[in-house]
């Protein structure tokens, strides 16, 4: 669907950002991983920056675990 309108982009879509938390880059068991900062200090897990496969296969690493940066 094409939208033609005089007002700018941001008004027009004004309301449908979500309010998604901001993801940071942390360390965590000495592998550097990235989540979401919860409300009680802790981080849920989206995902893990690694170039050495079995650091994807354990359980501790699996996205969505929330874990205490070292």
């Amino acid at each position: 669907m094409i939208l033609y309108t005089p007002l700018p982009m941001e008004m027009v879509l004004k309301g449908l950002e979500s309010d998604m938390p901001t993801m940071s880059i942390l360390s965590y068991k000495g592998r550097t991983v990235m989540g979401y900062k919860m409300g009680d200090g802790r981080y849920e897990l989206t995902r893990i920056l690694s170039t050495d496969p079995k650091d994807f296969l354990q359980p501790d690493f699996q996205p969505g675990n929330q874990i205490s940066p070292d």
